[in-house]
């Protein structure tokens, strides 16, 4: 069990910039690797969020003139903020929805990266070269295909090779 108020500490100093981070290496045409574990990550920090889960406050209240800010809404207006800087392009109207979304689906792993690939496809950065955004699904359906070769193959007497069998189960 971790300590709160460590845990307070550590979200004040480096939720937001972790949050930004994560965000600007998913948006990076240079680096589209681990994009599930991006996906985790911002799903964790959005759900830590939106439960409540992050009880100090993420930003400075001396600096933010409206009495009624909570957590919640400040990271939305954060990461809105930060997403229209960086993609000027964009309408205010997507990355709004865009945010919205990252709170709604933090329940859901699958959708929340969906909703996420949705994203990073429409910023048009990834236009043409979106592959790896799609490698997990690739790579089930390759593990699938190898599964069917192997049962269609061992339906063969003398097909597969001894070494390539599968083990077989003690039957008592």
């Amino acid at each position: 069990m971790q300590d709160p108020a460590t845990a307070n500490l550590f979200y004040q100093q480096y939720f937001l910039t972790l949050v930004a981070d994560v965000l600007f290496v998913l948006a990076d045409t240079d680096h589209k690797s681990g994009f599930k574990m991006q996906c985790n990550v911002l799903q964790r920090m959005f759900n830590l969020v939106e439960t409540g889960a992050v009880q100090s406050p993420l930003f400075n209240p001396a600096e933010v003139q409206d009495p009624t800010m909570t957590n919640q809404r400040f990271l939305r207006e954060y990461v809105m903020n930060i997403l229209q800087n960086a993609f000027p392009h964009l309408q205010s109207i997507q990355v709004q929805s865009f945010v919205i979304g990252l709170f709604e689906l933090n329940q859901d792993a699958t959708k929340f990266k969906l909703h996420l690939r949705d994203f990073l496809i429409q910023l048009k950065e990834f236009a043409g070269d979106n592959a790896d955004l799609y490698l997990e699904e690739r790579e089930a359906e390759a593990e699938q295909r190898k599964r069917r070769e192997m049962e269609n193959a061992l339906k063969i007497p003398g097909l597969v090779k001894p070494s390539d069998l599968p083990p077989m189960e003690d039957e008592e």
